[in-house]
């Protein structure tokens, strides 16, 4: 009898702790403020998720509209935005105003996607994360096609109660210049590349736990080098027309526009002008999203 009641209570103090143990883990809140965020939490998300939602959204930086010359140009030294290394895709230089918004001082990690999606990217094995191409909480989340981006956007966006999006082409720009405080640099937040991204001259060719390198005056990381990223654009051919708020809503060639560059690609490419496109379906290593909101 004595084993058998020393049998029951070892029972029972498993059964408490496992219990406990999964008291920890739930998060019964419904709503609170983050910095300007109202969240109002829905879903059965436990606290882990929770809180990898939660220091996503702390991370994210007000960004002051303004006015400023996109794109660049290799024709005259003496007109906006010369660089030598422009490509036709980047011209002509036209004035854009962009609204307030918030962006995301850092490239969307594995750990909060994984929060929201309770996966990885795709259940395919050719095409998950892996060691030899980061993998790991900090690492930026890859192997994101932009309709996996939307999918993903859309359950953040359920569980909290928020309005997270692609940035626009426009807004990338305006924030990897650093807003409406900079002058014009090359890469996002210098001049010398190897200050702000990893590129394929970087030791190790693989992504990067993000922050790393130094940011720009906005205090964003990453948005040269790392992992391209995708805005919500469809690729579009720029005009001289001044405009505010711009955004490529037209199928026209199918493609959506990638920014920025990336550890596999060269400092031509993470020039903060730079522009590339591939369609909606388009997954690899060096891809991934920046999470942006508007103000209202």
């Amino acid at each position: 009898m004595k084993i058998n009641l020393l049998k029951l209570s070892t029972f029972l103090l498993i059964c408490c702790f496992v219990l406990g143990l999964q008291s920890c883990k739930k998060d019964n809140t419904t709503g609170e403020n983050i910095g300007d965020f109202e969240i109002l939490w829905t879903g059965d998300l436990n606290k882990d998720q929770k809180d990898a939602i939660r220091d996503m959204i702390k991370n994210m930086v007000k960004v002051s509209g303004g006015s400023f010359w996109m794109g660049a140009q290799k024709d005259s030294i003496e007109d906006h935005n010369y660089d030598p290394q422009a490509g036709s895709f980047e011209s002509p230089v036209h004035y854009v105003t962009v609204s307030n918004f918030y962006i995301n001082k850092f490239e969307l990690t594995q750990d909060v996607w994984t929060a929201v999606m309770g996966q990885m990217p795709t259940s395919d094995e050719t095409l998950q994360w892996e060691v030899p191409y980061g993998l790991g909480d900090k690492y930026p989340a890859y192997r994101i096609s932009y309709n996996n981006a939307i999918n993903f956007i859309s359950k953040l966006n359920e569980f909290t109660g928020l309005k997270f999006c692609l940035p626009t082409e426009a807004q990338w720009e305006y924030a990897a210049r650093g807003g409406s405080s900079t002058n014009y640099t090359l890469y996002a937040g210098s001049n010398n590349v190897n200050e702000v991204a990893w590129i394929d001259q970087s030791q190790i060719q693989t992504n990067h736990i993000v922050g790393q390198k130094n940011p720009n005056a906005l205090g964003l990381y990453d948005m040269s080098g790392n992992i391209w990223e995708i805005c919500t654009d469809w690729y579009y051919d720029y005009t001289t027309d001044s405009i505010v708020d711009p955004v490529g809503d037209s199928y026209n060639e199918g493609y959506r526009v990638f920014r920025g560059g990336s550890w596999n690609t060269n400092e031509r490419q993470a020039r903060v002008t730079c522009r590339y496109k591939q369609g909606i379906h388009y997954v690899d290593y060096e891809t991934g999203i920046r999470l942006v909101h508007p103000e209202n």
